[in-house]
């Protein structure tokens, strides 16, 4: 209610505390106002309405309308909910993903998908994934990880028809939760591609070799007897470094074939490159690979003229709620980065400290490099089919259930959300469409037999599993929730005050911008108060003060040692 109203709230924590026997009026004004006081802590105004339509009262009757790209809720008057008014401001994405309230862990942890699959119809070689973990939710981050990881170095021997055009497997996902959420677990999922970047290393080793002679004889040979001077390899990996300029992004992915693999297990890497110079191209390569759209990069200076036909990268990324806000700002939801992603959010760490001797047969880089190995003879065998392309297709009965599905999933939260989630529904269909292509290739590796090749010689399409495609189903439907989840938050979230600004603000001095009271003026001292409380020294906060007022131009001195915050159009 203090997300939704700030102090106006107040008389309706009232009003609803009145319903429990045990309330006292001081206990709740002193409740109140430490969650006044609490700056962006604790749950926000949409789990108090998660929260009601569990405890019986229907939401759909009381919520008129989700607008998108504003933020405000519109909400009918009812009972209850009167007080609430016409409009009641939403909440930020940080408060949302960094909730650790019990009812929205239990909520949170309703919402996987490992519990509702069956383990058996899983592709064999999925099933050690799927038990590394003890929880769905902890199943679900390895099985996602795994399965973009794959999708990644998936050769483009395989293809599908999508909506008239030709698609391949590379998927796009972000895995957030708080600190403690054990994200880092997908550290180890990187080992899956390890075996690929080790043979890439020692072909670049073969070729460098090779190069050398070449290019000591052709230095010693006369300049009449010299024919065109050796080209230099260029070492290729599956992996693309976020920390990567967009111009090595370009030349990572024509070294490699026009694939790559980005895996990351903190956002802040690929953040502060979006924030460089570079921002455009940087996101503009993202949304082109994602439809696999030809890029080009030409560098006059450096004589470079690169044209990649069809690129095709996949990027898993790991990260806090906060971090996402920074790296899904409000350019990054209208140029349509965000609706390619898929998001998941892992609930909050339990308050125990877990057995660390549970799992002490194997550790778990060698559970999934030996998954990797695994992997390598699908992966030569499609090399192999360059010029023998592989076509994927879903069956009839699976393509008129893939359209009446995704019609109700689009509609439906068209219903809850405005016509702005479309973008993400139609792309996250597409992204199942890809889960299946993934899974039917790992099932046709899983069932082989070891005595012939995996496919036959005149084979040209592979058609998907029902068990493939019910997962992949089931997978995606997960996806929406969390998706809308991120979604509902992030299109309603105010303008970024700093997004025109020349010069970027640190993260730090984002999140004081934040923390300073929105629509009142105040002083110094309850600046300098907020400051410590997030470790900021005073010459820091001072400083800080300073260059909102003078160098970024989002904040206006109206007094002697007192401030307000520019409105973002007059920021600007």
């Amino acid at each position: 209610i203090v997300d939704g109203l700030g102090e106006e709230g107040r008389q309706v924590f009232h009003d609803l505390s009145r319903l429990c026997p045990k309330y006292d009026e001081a206990e709740c004004n002193k409740q109140y106002n430490k969650c006044l006081n609490g700056r962006g802590s604790g749950i926000n105004v949409r789990t108090f309405f998660h929260m009601a339509k569990e405890a019986g009262v229907d939401i759909s009757a009381t919520c008129a309308k989700l607008p998108c790209g504003t933020n405000s809720l519109e909400v009918g008057k009812n009972d209850v909910f009167a007080n609430f008014g016409i409009n009641v401001p939403s909440g930020t994405m940080a408060e949302v993903a960094e909730n650790t309230h019990e009812e929205m862990h239990l909520a949170l942890d309703e919402t996987t998908f490992s519990d509702k699959i069956i383990r058996e119809d899983l592709p064999r070689m999925l099933h050690p994934i799927y038990d590394c973990q003890p929880d769905y939710a902890g199943k679900d981050k390895m099985l996602l990880g795994s399965l973009t990881a794959f999708s990644g170095v998936i050769p483009k021997s395989v293809y599908g028809i999508y909506d008239g055009r030709k698609v391949y497997t590379p998927l796009y996902l972000i895995i957030y939760g708080t600190y403690a959420s054990s994200k880092g677990d997908l550290e180890a999922v990187k080992k899956i591609v390890a075996p690929i970047k080790k043979e890439m290393r020692i072909e670049y080793e073969e070729k460098r070799k090779q190069y050398e002679i070449e290019k000591a004889a052709w230095d010693a040979a006369s300049k009449k007897d010299r024919g065109p001077e050796p080209k230099e390899p260029v070492p290729a990996s599956p992996f693309i470094p976020a920390n990567s300029s967009a111009s090595a992004v370009y030349r990572a992915l024509d070294a490699n074939g026009g694939s790559g693999l980005m895996f990351e297990t903190e956002a802040d890497t690929l953040t502060n490159m979006l924030s460089k110079s570079e921002y455009g191209d940087y996101t503009d390569l993202l949304r082109k690979c994602f439809h696999h759209e030809s890029i080009s990069m030409v560098r006059v200076s450096e004589k470079i003229y690169l044209e990649i036909e069809s690129p095709r990268l996949a990027v898993m990324l790991t990260c806090t709620g906060s971090q996402l806000v920074l790296l899904l700002p409000a350019g990054n939801i209208s140029n349509g980065l965000a609706s390619r992603i898929l998001f998941y959010a892992l609930p909050p760490a339990k308050v125990e400290f877990r057995d660390v001797f549970a799992k002490s047969d194997e550790p778990v880089e060698d559970l999934f490099q030996r998954i990797g190995n695994e992997f390598m003879p699908l992966y030569h065998e499609l090399q192999t089919r360059e010029g023998n392309p592989l076509q994927f297709s879903l069956s009839s009965d699976q393509q008129k259930r893939f359209v009446e599905h995704f019609d109700n999933e689009v509609k439906e939260q068209f219903a809850l959300l405005g016509d702005g989630i479309q973008g993400f529904i139609y792309r996250l269909a597409l992204e199942c469409f890809r889960y299946a292509m993934v899974l039917t290739l790992l099932r046709c590796l899983s069932d082989w037999d070891k005595t012939d090749n995996i496919f036959l010689e005149f084979q040209r399409s592979i058609i998907c599993d029902d068990r493939d495609f019910n997962t992949a189903l089931t997978i995606c439907e997960c996806l929406v929730s969390h998706t809308a989840r991120v979604y509902a938050v992030l299109a309603t979230e105010p303008n970024d005050p700093f997004v025109n600004c020349k010069d970027k603000p640190s993260a730090q001095e984002v999140n004081f911008f934040k923390s300073l009271p929105d629509g009142r003026d105040f002083r110094t001292g309850e600046a300098l108060e907020i400051a410590r409380g997030q470790g900021i020294s005073e010459r820091t906060a001072y400083r800080m003060l300073g260059s909102f007022c003078t160098k970024f131009r989002v904040m206006n001195r109206v007094g002697q040692g007192k401030f307000i915050k520019m409105a973002p159009k007059e920021g600007l």
